[in-house]
């Protein structure tokens, strides 16, 4: 084909067909241009396709992490209604204010969970022996005990690919989630709820001289706390500090699962 275009202008050349060499010179620059650009639409094209598959994987990946954030969330969840209705129990018990703060929102921990794996059936009324204790075990448990898969996140922002992502409502929710979890579930937040907690064990040994992880050897750890104002105040607080993180732990899950509805649209649309 080469040869063939070769032949012709070196015709035109030898019968002094100048203008038209021209002519034929312009359409052969044009022909090679609209093949370079024809090439780079092709290009760009597969580029463009190949970070479709590319950010497809990421959210189906990412549906997946959010999944494994939901039943981290659920656990820490029940673990955290449990300890507040173990409180509000250590204060009803020994005859102490239970009324909660009302311009608050709070969790409704009159039901137990089904998928409490700390105490099952419905949580008691009356003195129970092995409620007690663990009421008081829970006391100072720690609230770090969320694990969050972020190996996704991480990746699509350390690759760049987070740009690729088209719609826009879902990068903002996606941002939105993590920028929630980082805040109210990690780092300040949770130090916080802990050093609180610490303080009530803290305060129940050394006033009273209770070891919350342990009352099995104490007669009635809850007689020793009747009417004690002091008391009062710490597991109030207390309770306030657990309330608060069921409510944002519950928060982030919904927020999680409303992620993967929409991701979800996004991929099947």
């Amino acid at each position: 084909m080469i040869k063939f275009f070769r032949k012709i202008r070196q015709k035109m050349l030898t019968d002094n067909k100048f203008n038209k060499y021209l002519i034929y010179g312009i359409g052969e620059i044009i022909l090679v241009v609209i093949g370079i650009l024809i090439a780079l639409q092709i290009n760009n094209w597969n580029e463009n396709k190949k970070k479709e598959i590319e950010v497809i994987n990421y959210l189906t990946n990412l549906k997946d992490a959010l999944n494994e954030d939901i039943g981290s969330l659920e656990t820490n969840i029940s673990f955290n209604k449990t300890r507040l209705k173990g409180i509000f129990y250590i204060l009803e018990h020994s005859e102490l204010n239970i009324q909660t703060f009302t311009e608050l929102e709070w969790v409704d921990v009159s039901k137990n969970d089904d998928a409490n794996h700390l105490w099952k059936g419905s949580f008691p009324d009356t003195l129970n022996r092995n409620f007690i204790e663990l009421a008081f075990s829970m006391l100072g448990r720690g609230f770090g005990g969320l694990s969050f898969n972020k190996s996704v996140i991480n990746e699509l922002f350390s690759t760049g690919s987070f740009s690729n992502i088209i719609n826009i409502n879902l990068k903002t929710k996606i941002s939105n989630y993590y920028s929630f979890m980082a805040q109210r579930l990690e780092g300040y937040a949770i130090e916080e709820h802990e050093e609180w907690a610490n303080e009530t064990t803290r305060f129940l040994r050394d006033h009273y001289g209770i070891f919350t992880l342990d009352v099995s050897g104490l007669e009635d750890p809850i007689a020793t706390l009747k009417g004690k104002k002091d008391v009062e105040h710490h597991l109030r607080y207390l309770a306030l500090e657990v309330n608060y993180h069921c409510i944002w732990a519950s928060q982030a899950k919904k927020k999680a699962e409303d992620l993967i509805r929409l991701i979800e649209k996004d991929l099947n649309k």
